[in-house]
């Protein structure tokens, strides 16, 4: 037999030791007092063969007290006891070794097991429920975990994810397994002398808003399907039974009349219409099928076994048609940077002087250096007041365009006048547009979705003889955000849509003193493939466009430093990111429409109250009506 033993000098350092004859044996004796850690996770390496890598927080005694025999295997499971009575657990890495470090946050690195775990050590299990909601398991589960153990569901599924010690994991299966049972009965019935689709509503009007039960109609084969517990069955049989026999059975070769509940009457006669040439007998009256709008009804005329056919047929096609719910997403990210700079000169004589006239003009930059110069001589030159007045005019309509910063002057000195003007402009816009528009629309139905204006363009303009009557022709643009659509559900939720998708705006008029307009516009147009839920992308732009524009006299413009003031230098720069993406989801019946409607009206509710400022919307008496 092997003893871990303490010596005395073990007891004065508080370190527990192995006697020599322990190593060669197969049983252990383990008796320590306020021995160190590190020194207890040595021997036990040394027992079990097993590597540790020993988190540096690791400190402390411990003290342990047995005259059991123990195997290594049982040596290492006290071992783990003692860590984890320390606040201490050891983790296996995915080389084999075992890392001994703090419970507290150890969970996020436990390994995945499956039924049978790792005894004594944290682990991460999932459960996968059938019948039972994730989130109240969770609840029964949270309990009976250990403190530093982790516990997720997700919301409405029927996942679990648990991080604990092995104990643990087993009760929070067994507490699955207790809770994770269906316990409803299912009974199909057939009706002849009823409607499917009237005992589907009937029953749902029992069951009030939060039925126990669930009945689905089939209308093809005018049948229910009804699923609850074995009370709800038992109450429920009878009454669907004596509705049936209570029924009134139509005269076979009689006229029948169908109420329709989804299918539009109109396109459905038009249907049957073409059908019925294949339905005529010879020596019987021809079938007949009309639309009653009034009630919504299909009245059918014909012998007893065309009637059968024809009322299935259109039972089978008076169907509720699933819904898709399209949201856009367009997401525009801008930088517009420009910078301008240059100057502008002008030297020339007055009253007779022989000095000639010399400047420099850019078109690009304001001021006009060439109209203030003409507006501040004109006197000096014994311009007419007519021609100096319209000097002055052109020199201030050049300074209304003036951005950034102009600084110069103007002198006469000896008959020669002077000017100088120096432009500096630096803009930069940034812009993030985001712009989610949604529509919903039946299966195989087309749907359009507009936001925006309709501003006027030019078309025309004409004067009349003489230059009287004059008029002008417009027409309107609208523009704003477009979303046109047409759905169409494949097998497996597979989501065919034809997409145009439009994003226009107003980016200015085309002049200063024009009514004309300049438009930004960004259309898709596309066909794609979807599946239910899916978020996918439509198209996109990435762009960098960058200009340099340089304005200067030939030869003198590219002298080094004196150039400078022979030219005239203009940078821009326009960067674009414009992703549009698209996600459809189906709607098939009121249960999927709910939440996805209540969650905008939630959205909107919200943001009432942000602005507001009140407590309450008013979106809430239309939301909760009394």
């Amino acid at each position: 037999m092997k003893k871990l033993t303490v010596s005395l000098l073990a007891l004065v350092l508080g370190m527990g030791v192995m006697s020599p004859e322990a190593t060669a044996r197969g049983e252990h004796v383990i008796t320590m007092q306020q021995a160190d850690i590190r020194s207890f996770i040595n021997d036990v390496s040394i027992i079990t063969g097993k590597t540790f890598l020993v988190d540096p927080r690791v400190q402390g005694n411990v003290t342990i007290s047995s005259e059991e025999q123990l195997s290594p295997g049982e040596v290492f499971e006290v071992f783990k006891n003692v860590l984890r009575v320390h606040g201490y657990t050891v983790i296996r890495t995915s080389t084999g070794e075992y890392r001994v470090t703090l419970m507290q946050g150890a969970a996020q690195d436990a390994p995945f097991v499956n039924n049978s775990g790792y005894n004594g050590q944290l682990a991460t299990t999932v459960l996968k429920l059938t019948h039972a909601d994730a989130a109240n398991a969770a609840k029964l589960i949270k309990p009976v975990m250990h403190s530093q153990g982790i516990l997720t569901a997700n919301a409405g599924g029927n996942i679990l994810v648990i991080t604990d010690f092995p104990e643990n994991l087993r009760k929070a299966r067994e507490i699955v397994k207790a809770m994770d049972t269906n316990g409803l009965q299912t009974e199909t019935f057939n009706f002849k002398n009823i409607s499917a689709l009237d005992a589907e509503d009937t029953l749902k009007a029992l069951g009030g808003t939060r039925p126990t039960f669930k009945a689905v109609s089939i209308p093809g084969t005018n049948s229910l399907i009804l699923e609850g517990t074995a009370a709800d069955v038992e109450r429920l049989r009878p009454i669907l039974y004596q509705m049936d026999s209570a029924g009134t059975v139509t005269p076979r070769g009689g006229v029948s009349v169908l109420p329709l509940r989804f299918a539009n009457g109109e396109d459905l006669a038009e249907l049957m219409q073409s059908i019925l040439p294949s339905y005529t007998r010879e020596g019987q009256p021809a079938p007949s099928v009309a639309y009653e709008k009034g009630s919504n009804t299909m009245i059918i005329s014909a012998s007893g076994e065309i009637q059968d056919a024809l009322e299935q047929i259109i039972r089978r096609l008076d169907v509720r048609r699933p819904q898709v719910l399209v949201e856009a997403m367009i997401v525009e990210i801008s930088d517009t940077a420009a910078k301008e700079l240059g100057v502008q000169w002008a030297i020339g004589g007055l009253d007779g002087s022989t000095i000639p006239f010399i400047g420099t003009n850019f078109s690009r930059q304001a001021p006009n250096l060439l109209a203030l110069t003409g507006a501040l001589a004109g006197p000096s030159l014994g311009l007419p007041d007519s021609d100096t007045s319209s000097l002055r005019t052109a020199a201030v309509n050049s300074l209304v365009g003036l951005d950034g910063v102009s600084f110069g002057g103007s002198t006469v000195d000896n008959n020669t006048l002077f000017s100088v003007i120096a432009t500096a402009v630096q803009k930069d816009t940034d812009s993030n547009i985001l712009s989610t528009p949604f529509v919903t629309t039946l299966d195989n139905e087309p749907a359009k979705f507009i936001v925006g204006q309709e501003i006027p363009i030019t078309t025309g303009e004409s004067l009349g003889s003489n230059n009287v009557n004059p008029f002008r022709t417009f027409e309107r643009k609208e523009v704003g955000i477009k979303l046109d659509v047409l759905p169409q559900i494949s097998e497996g939720d597979v989501i065919r849509m034809k997409i145009k998708q439009e994003v226009s705006s107003i980016a200015g008029a085309t002049t200063s003193i024009g009514s004309d307009f300049i438009t930004n516009k960004r259309e898709i147009e596309t066909t794609v493939l979807a599946n239910d839920g899916e978020v996918i992308v439509l198209g996109g732009l990435i762009q960098d466009d960058e200009q340099v524009n340089i304005s200067k006299v030939p030869v003198l413009g590219d002298a080094p430093v004196v150039g400078n003031l022979f030219r005239s230098k203009g940078k821009s720069r326009v960067k674009t990111n414009l992703m549009v993406f698209l996600r459809p989801t189906i709607i098939r019946s009121q249960a999927d429409a709910e939440p996805l409607t209540q969650r905008r009206l939630n959205q909107m509710r919200q943001e009432d109250i942000s602005q507001s400022g009140r407590t309450t919307s008013k979106l809430d008496e239309f939301i909760y009506p009394q």
